[in-house]
């Protein structure tokens, strides 16, 4: 095992214009004492070349022959780590100087937990602030907000490396969300939290996949599956697992599969109604683009009844 408690997890392919500050926030850790191990998924860009530039002994770059995705990587990755701690970063993103530095302090501190997140803040391909993130922290809240969304930045987390290998690492059955569905397993195995702190810069442009509209059945067909895992949380609360229900309800409806959604929603709103319209993780959620759909369910679940 090598002397240092992190390793910083990065995959990436075709980084430029973005990888060069991505990798020099991370150099730039006032905890310094870490790996950087980086795979490179076939990049046909300046990429290797702009990381092997900084020439810094803590990088250890992977130049992969062919792209396996970032799941593949991800996990070629974690097999080769023998750190307890694992850090992740994503190549277009930005870490704060004492990003590494909380986190260690955190989980060393925490044996509980298993997964460490920390509050972001949004930025436009200039860098220019737009947002912030505003996560829960404690394990109970997490996990009841899980219906309404990723409660995680992937860019922000850092966990614990043999809790994540004994959950079987990243699922390959998932395209997009893989790394909601590890959190999740995560949250049924281990306790999970986020720092309410601003610990790192997601930056937001056109070419990432959460903006790719040809993977918008891929992204509904993956929370389809998830949201089902959601319900079935230990600890969970019963508003949240409602939540959750019309959370899968909606990803029937956006996937076409629009009969089978109004039955699923009907069948869980109208089982507890009265928990259902009191209900404010539903309500929140509704309010929110990520479960836009729910609304159209919902009336039209109304207009069915009527």
């Amino acid at each position: 095992m090598s002397g240092s408690k992190v390793t910083v997890l990065m995959s990436v392919k075709n980084g430029e214009p973005y990888v060069a500050e991505a990798v020099a926030s991370v150099l730039a850790q006032t905890h310094g004492d870490f790996r950087f191990f980086i795979l490179d998924n076939a990049s046909t860009d300046s990429t290797r070349e702009t990381i092997r530039a900084f020439n810094d002994a803590r990088i250890d770059l992977v130049e992969l022959p062919q792209d396996i995705g970032q799941t593949g990587a991800l996990n070629q990755g974690l097999s080769r780590i023998d750190t307890p701690y694992v850090a992740r970063m994503d190549a277009d993103d930005v870490c704060l100087p004492d990003r590494l530095a909380r986190q260690v302090a955190f989980l060393d501190a925490h044996l509980e937990v298993a997964l460490l997140g920390t509050d972001a803040l949004w930025i436009n391909p200039a860098g220019l602030a737009l947002s912030c993130t505003n996560f829960p922290s404690s394990h109970q809240d997490i996990i009841n907000a899980f219906p309404l969304g990723n409660q995680f930045a992937h860019s922000s987390v850092m966990y614990r490396h043999e809790a994540v290998m004994a959950a079987g690492g990243y699922d390959a059955k998932f395209t997009y969300a893989q790394d909601l569905a590890l959190w999740l397993e995560l949250a049924t195995r281990h306790r999970v939290a986020n720092l309410k702190e601003i610990l790192v810069k997601l930056r937001v442009h056109l070419t990432q996949a959460t903006r790719d509209a040809r993977l918008r059945s891929v992204r509904l067909e993956d929370n389809l599956r998830l949201a089902k895992r959601m319900m079935d949380l230990p600890g969970i609360s019963r508003t949240s697992r409602q939540a959750a229900g019309l959370r899968r309800a909606a990803m029937l409806w956006g996937l076409g599969r629009k009969r089978e959604g109004l039955r699923y929603a009907g069948k869980i709103f109208w089982g507890d109604p009265i928990t259902g319209l009191a209900n404010p993780c539903l309500w929140k959620g509704m309010m929110g683009s990520s479960l836009s759909k729910i609304k159209a369910l919902v009336r039209s679940c109304f207009r069915i009844v009527g």
